[in-house]
């Protein structure tokens, strides 16, 4: 009864929480209401899809996710696979993706797969971003200097780069000057103290808006290209839905999935640090919730969604302490769609894309990417630098595969030059260091003994460089210590059984000590213990040397016979 009553009393100092909440939740809505715009015009999208997905995938991660920190809606690293999308299949396909991907986040969070996502190599996770980067910047390079003539058709980062080129000479002074304003703005303004809390993007589009509308200059704006944008409520609409398309965008569904849940996981990650809270994120819960963010926006006009880290950080930074920041930042959106949209329609275009220029800039991490290119080990360098180009060039999925793949490949080189099993010899000082001082004399006192020490994890990788040490020695007994030994595989039991059957065969003896229990049962079930019977499996080394006669023939054992077995 008390928890309960715990549990229902509310904190003295709730209103000031909840106070705190909303305002951070609206300074987030108003940062990504042209993010948001941005972000769905650089996918190739109309804005009202952008704005749709930060106000229904925003709201529904932040009331179900696994965090109390994300902010979800559209965000930078979608946008490749994305515009991928559109260009291959049409606006159509975005939110087909975006309900492909929902449900497999939902499987993967059944399947608890939160934890597994989170292993990816940091050089793949880095390379793919520098690469996504890349591919943002080179992208908006035809809206930030209104570059005319151009073949939107074009998939390829390398072919629409040298289009882009090649089209230079339709460039004017108008629209690129308020480019560089707007990318001026974009620099400076968080290097002035006092204004630091009103969001760049909002002074960057305001200001670019207010000149070109009161001096009539000739720049594309959003509402030029894409129409008014609807002042009206999202709809539920299942018109989309096409299977036939489904099974051509499958490939794509699962790098949008994987990426959905990388971001969102990275995203919470850092939330938890920034927050200095004890408390940390559920990562099964968050995929739960992007999925069902996504699944649900697919049908209300909105795009593919994870969490965007830096509108998670400005949250926090701004007092956010819970998910109302998340919810009161979509309602932020949403009243900015509703009372807003006609003005937002006159946005320039050339403002859209310096904004995305300073977002691929910040999501580049240029400093980390240098730094690991000068810093670290040859194969980890290779890796970064192939994921980049992969991304650039070929598929973010195929570059996701690729740098997993090389980095095992790379592990796995490095775990078989670990030793399996290791021959135990007495050091410089005359002491074998891995036992007692009391059992390393005992077995310097037989030297008719061979005496190995298996170490880490007896699987298919180490399995080969294990037979090696063992058949290569033909010293006859072999007494093999197991107690470094936490894991076995296959192809590891397969191994010692083969070199347990090898020495039986040429009249040798080879006695298994310290098993550790977990391994135990597995011995057991394979047929191991049974194959060595039950003289030649011992808990301690100690017992198993004295059940080893001297080579005269004598017993070591006090008494003749060899201790209880355990």
């Amino acid at each position: 009864m008390q928890a309960v009553q715990s549990r229902l009393t509310f904190s003295p100092t709730m209103p000031a929480n909840i106070r705190q909440n909303v305002i951070a939740g609206i300074v987030v809505g108003v940062i990504a209401f042209p993010l948001s715009i941005a972000l769905a015009v650089a996918v190739g999208v109309p804005p009202i899809a952008g704005l749709y997905t930060a106000v229904i995938a925003g709201g529904i991660a932040a009331a179900f996710g696994g965090s109390r920190y994300n902010i979800t809606g559209p965000t930078a690293a979608l946008v490749p696979v994305l515009s991928h999308a559109v260009i291959a299949h049409g606006a159509k396909a975005l939110p087909i993706l975006g309900l492909m991907a929902g449900v497999m986040l939902l499987v993967m969070s059944v399947l608890r797969a939160g934890r597994l996502v989170r292993y990816i190599p940091g050089t793949v996770v880095v390379g793919f971003t520098a690469g996504i980067a890349l591919s943002i910047a080179f992208g908006q390079l035809n809206n930030f200097l209104n570059i005319t003539g151009t073949d939107a058709s074009i998939e390829h980062f390398h072919e629409r780069v040298w289009d882009s080129v090649r089209h230079m000479g339709s460039v004017g002074f108008t629209t690129p000057a308020i480019g560089a304003l707007a990318l001026a703005i974009l620099i400076a303004w968080p290097k002035l103290p006092r204004v630091r809390a009103i969001p760049g993007p909002l002074i960057a589009v305001i200001v670019t808006t207010a000149i070109a509308w009161y001096f009539g200059l000739d720049v594309p704006t959003v509402e030029s290209k894409y129409g008014v944008i609807p002042q009206e409520l999202p709809s539920f609409d299942t018109g989309f839905l096409d299977f036939g398309l489904m099974f051509d965008l499958l490939p794509l569904a699962v790098s949008v999935a994987i990426l959905s849940g990388v971001e969102s996981l990275l995203s919470a990650v850092v939330a938890d640090g920034m927050s200095g809270n004890a408390e940390r994120h559920e990562p099964d819960r968050e995929l739960r919730g992007q999925g069902l963010a996504n699944t649900v926006a697919a049908f209300m006009g909105g795009i593919p969604a994870t969490a965007a880290i830096a509108r998670t950080a400005a949250g926090i930074r701004n007092g956010g302490t819970s998910r109302l920041t998340g919810i009161v930042h979509a309602f932020t959106v949403l009243a900015g769609v509703l009372l807003l949209g006609d003005i937002a329609g006159r946005v320039p275009m050339t403002a859209l894309a310096a904004i995305l220029l300073v977002v691929a800039w910040n999501i580049a991490e240029v400093p980390e990417v240098s730094r690991l290119l000068r810093k670290s080990a040859r194969g980890d360098a290779f890796i970064l630098v192939a994921t980049i180009f992969i991304t650039l060039f070929f598929d973010l999925s195929y570059a996701i595969g690729f740098g997993i793949i090389a980095s095992m490949v790379l592990l796995v080189r490095q775990l078989i030059r670990v030793p399996a099993a290791q021959q135990l010899l007495p050091d410089q000082t005359g002491r074998i260091r891995q036992v007692s001082p009391e059992l390393s004399a005992m077995m310097q006192a037989r030297p008719d003994i061979a005496f190995f020490n298996a170490e880490g994890v007896l699987s298919f990788y180490s399995a080969a460089t294990f037979e090696y040490e063992l058949l290569g020695h033909n010293r006859n007994p072999l007494i093999l210590r197991m107690k470094d030994v936490h894991h076995i595989d296959a192809s590891g039991l397969i191994t010692l059984e083969g070199v347990i059957e090898h020495r039986q065969k040429g009249g040798g003896r080879i006695i298994l000590t310290a098993i550790q229990p977990e391994l135990r049962g597995t011995l057991e079930r394979f047929g191991i213990l049974a194959l060595l019977g039950p003289e030649n499996l011992f808990e301690h080394t100690r017992c198993a040397i004295e059940s080893i006669d001297l080579p005269d023939g004598h017993s070591p054992h006090p008494h003749g016979q060899p201790p209880e077995v355990q």
